[in-house]
C-alpha cells in the first residue's frame, strides 16, 4: 500500500482541484410592449465538483450590469441595492447530467437574500475545459425587490437569466 501512495496522491489532488469559472450573465425583462436585456461580464469564481456534489462560489459585480441605457442601468442598481450588496453570488450544491441537460442546483445570494436556484443548460466539452450555457427564471418579488417601470408601464415580475461560462481546471 505504501508503494501505491506516491501514485495515488496526485490523483487525489486532481480530484479535489477546483474548476475556475469565468463568464457572463444576461437578463431579459418584459413589459406589455416588449422586452429589454442587460449583460454583466464579471462572473468569476471557483467550483469543486465531485460526482453530483458541488461547492464553491461564482460571483459577479452588480455595478457592471449594462443594458445600453444609462438611466435604466442607474435605476437597476438602485433596485438591486448594489451599494449595500455589491456582489451577487451563486453557491452550487449539486451539478449533474440529466439526460442531455446539465443541471446546477444551489443557492443564489442577491440583494441580501439567499434563495434556492436550479439552472438548466448544457456543458459543452470535457469539464476540465468546457463551456456551460444555462438559464433560469426568477421574480422580483422573490427577492423583495421593487419592479422597475418602463415609461408608464410596470415590468412583469418574472425575469429570465442566462449564464454562459468557461470552465477550466
Amino acid at each position: 500500500m505504501r508503494r501505491l501512495l506516491p501514485f495515488l496522491l496526485p490523483l487525489l489532488a486532481l480530484a479535489q482541484a477546483p474548476y475556475r469559472v469565468e463568464g457572463e450573465a444576461r437578463y431579459r425583462g418584459f413589459y406589455t410592449l416588449g422586452s429589454w436585456e442587460g449583460r454583466n461580464p464579471t462572473a468569476r469564481g471557483e467550483v469543486f465538483w465531485n460526482g453530483e456534489q458541488a461547492s464553491g462560489r461564482v460571483c459577479l459585480e452588480q455595478a457592471a450590469w449594462d443594458s445600453g441605457v444609462a438611466e435604466r442601468d442607474k435605476k437597476a442598481l438602485e433596485i438591486l441595492k448594489a451599494k449595500s450588496y455589491p456582489q451577487a453570488c451563486l453557491y452550487p450544491q449539486r451539478a449533474r447530467h440529466e439526460g442531455s441537460r446539465f443541471v446546477v442546483e444551489g443557492e443564489l445570494e442577491l440583494a441580501g437574500r439567499r434563495l434556492p436556484v436550479r439552472i438548466e443548460g448544457e456543458l459543452l466539452g470535457p469539464p476540465e475545459r468546457g463551456r456551460f450555457r444555462g438559464a433560469f427564471r426568477t421574480r422580483f418579488s422573490d427577492w423583495g425587490l421593487e419592479r422597475p417601470r418602463f415609461l408608464f408601464l410596470e415590468v412583469r415580475d418574472e425575469v429570465e437569466v442566462y449564464l454562459e461560462a468557461e470552465v477550466r481546471r
